[in-house]
């Protein structure tokens, strides 16, 4: 089973493949999909779209987890991601791709076990679970390593086939 795991931003989203094979999960691949600044918008969903999509075709996932937009303070940066949160959204459901979206909450308790982790102590844990010495790369990347992880626990519950 493959699984991509994102974290959506209005110019940047972070992207990571997991496969697992029996008990043993590898990262394929991780990093981030970069929009140059100030690319006014709609070109960088397009962007988005396009670099998502160049890594849906190489890798070809079956399922995707999709980090749950969080409540920001900032209306028009929360609009933004808004934006490129449902373009990502749209261009996995292009591919047939079933789509989890686990909370923020959600992945730092499926990977520290305390919904309250900081980033260091998520990649921490991301270092000991997959077996990995070092996380290169955006903050964003690793968060779409951490959404996978997850993902792959929820892909398992007997409630993820049920919805199927």
């Amino acid at each position: 089973m493959r699984i991509i795991g994102i974290d959506p931003g209005s110019h940047r989203a972070g992207y990571a493949v997991l496969e697992k094979a029996s008990s043993k999960i590898r990262i394929l691949t991780y990093g981030t999909v970069e929009v140059p600044p100030r690319t006014p918008s709609p070109e960088n969903l397009l962007l988005l779209k396009k670099g998502l999509n160049e890594v849906l075709e190489e890798f070809s996932p079956t399922i995707a987890s999709v980090e749950e937009m969080f409540f920001a303070k900032n209306k028009k940066t929360a609009s933004r991601v808004f934006e490129s949160r449902g373009v990502l959204l749209i261009t996995l459901a292009e591919k047939n791709i079933q789509i989890l979206e686990p909370t923020v909450s959600q992945i730092k308790k499926g990977t520290t076990g305390s919904g309250t982790a900081d980033k260091k102590q998520i990649r921490h844990a991301l270092k000991l679970l997959l077996n990995i010495d070092l996380l290169k790369g955006h903050d964003d990347s690793w968060d779409a390593v951490a959404a996978a992880y997850v993902g792959l626990s929820m892909s398992s519950s007997p409630l993820f086939r049920i919805s199927r």
